[in-house]
């Protein structure tokens, strides 16, 4: 059975930039979701370039196990004209996915996933996204220096993201003396009442860090703050899907803080714009993967724009960045693929169905 026979409901976007007055070169958009409002921001913007732009919608993929991420890369891979794909979704769906671009010989642009894995994935792969040992090192940084922390309890989801965010908090926190009492593994399923009941039996933190989603962070957060109000939770990036996480944390949202990648109060000219073509667009706060899925698109259509749409052009300007190109000017700030290249985590709590940056802990 085909692809399309399988998964007839989800969304996966292109976005056409003509660059010449031939075939439209392709810019495949590998997920859903937060995505989309990028997207719709990305082709906003994009309709002010003097190249005609086009953008169409395919609704034939659904999903993010990693067989429907392969499905979904192999159908994009297909497409005449692909120049490049922003995608996937998450660190698993990325990976997956790594190897039918490879072969496909397309530039893959990661927006948002940290695992240190995708560096690893061959030439191809760019990852936007500080990986998991830098974002563990902030977390770290921040747990034993503004919170002052002794003693964690790291909860993490069992997948490329959780794991090595882990592996990256634990790392940090290890080369700052700070003692780690448990790590448990959590998922949606989990019954989270007796999973933190259990780690409390094995030692109070003084910190809990959370290396899971939305919905695992929401549910550990409300329980320690029902059982140790005060108790300080710190997450990482893949738990921010808001307004869904302020649903999930209800009144404990005052002890929640969480690893963003840029938040709309940037004092640059690129961010403030980008906000508030956001909020005239769509209507609402921009959020941190927007920014990094829109810097995303608009890296892969500059590349276009600079080199042409032949994909291993675009690859090899991708790699130049930093290096024989100064790097990208993002909203999220400077962007190149080298080593040691810019960090843009930034510590945020929740304020209503909003962010806020963090001053003081």
């Amino acid at each position: 059975m085909s692809p399309q026979g399988l998964f007839p409901r989800a969304t996966c976007l292109w976005l056409a930039v003509a660059c010449a007055p031939a075939e439209p070169a392709v810019i495949g958009v590998a997920f859903q979701g937060l995505g989309v409002d990028a997207v719709a921001v990305a082709r906003d913007e994009l309709a002010e370039w003097t190249s005609p732009v086009h953008l169409t919608f395919d609704t034939t993929l659904m999903g993010d196990p990693a067989d429907i991420e392969v499905a979904r890369a192999t159908h994009i891979a297909k497409t005449p004209g692909l120049a490049a794909v922003v995608g996937h979704g998450s660190s698993r769906g990325s990976l997956a996915a790594a190897p039918v671009y490879h072969d496909a010989r397309i530039p893959q642009i990661v927006p948002t996933g940290t695992s240190r894995l995708l560096e690893q994935a061959g030439p191809w792969t760019f990852a936007l996204a500080p990986n998991d040992s830098v974002e563990g090192a902030f977390i770290a940084e921040y747990v034993a220096g503004a919170l002052a922390a002794r003693t964690v309890t790291i909860f993490f989801v069992n997948d490329e993201y959780g794991v090595g965010l882990r592996d990256g908090v634990l790392a940090g926190l290890h080369a700052r003396g700070v003692v780690v009492i448990d790590e448990v593994s959590v998922d949606p399923r989990s019954d989270f009442s007796v999973v933190v009941e259990a780690s409390l039996q094995r030692g109070v933190p003084d910190v809990v860090v959370s290396g899971a989603r939305w919905v695992e962070t929401g549910a550990i957060a409300r329980l320690f703050h029902a059982r140790l109000p005060g108790t300080p939770v710190v997450a990482g990036d893949g738990a921010l899907l808001m307004p869904d996480l302020a649903r999930e944390v209800g009144d404990a949202a005052s002890s929640l803080v969480v690893v963003s990648f840029w938040l709309p109060d940037a004092p640059d000219s690129l961010g403030h714009a980008f906000a508030e073509r956001f909020r005239r667009v769509i209507g609402r706060e921009p959020v941190g993967t927007h920014a990094m899925t829109h810097d995303a698109i608009m890296l892969a259509a500059t590349a276009i724009r600079e080199v042409g749409s032949n994909p291993d052009a675009v690859r090899q300007y991708l790699a130049s960045l930093g290096i024989a190109r100064s790097p990208y000017r993002g909203v999220t700030g400077p962007i190149a693929f080298t080593p040691g290249r810019r960090t843009n985590f930034v510590m945020t709590r929740l304020a209503g169905d909003g962010l806020v940056r963090v001053s003081d802990p």
